[in-house]
């Protein structure tokens, strides 16, 4: 005769393989078949609250953010780098493209 099922509550640890039971379970000490499934969904830190806490440990350790001109200097020099891109690609395409051949037919 086989055991009826029992339900209780249980936390996962971080390790992925063990599982913290909340209750004691009266069965006899063996294998059991364990059903895991979500309580209620997982209740992390916002994006904002993840880039607050970023923005205070890099304080703590020293780093200062780029000033509005330091930030303007990076995008207009990426944009320059773009533009460089643009201009090799544009004359690669210029020298590899299919010239129309001359005939002597009309």
């Amino acid at each position: 005769m086989t055991a009826p099922p029992i339900t209780v509550e249980a936390t996962l640890q971080p390790d992925g393989l063990t599982l913290q039971l909340e209750t004691k379970l009266a069965l006899p000490p063996g294998r059991v078949t364990v059903t895991v499934q979500p309580t209620r969904p997982n209740s992390g830190p916002t994006m904002v609250e993840v880039l607050d806490r970023i923005h205070r440990e890099q304080s703590l350790r020293g780093r200062t953010p780029m000033t509005d001109e330091e930030m303007a200097a990076q995008i207009t020099q990426l944009r320059n780098e773009d533009d460089a891109a643009e201009e090799r690609w544009q004359t690669i395409w210029n020298n590899t493209a299919t010239q129309p051949q001359k005939s002597d037919r009309p």
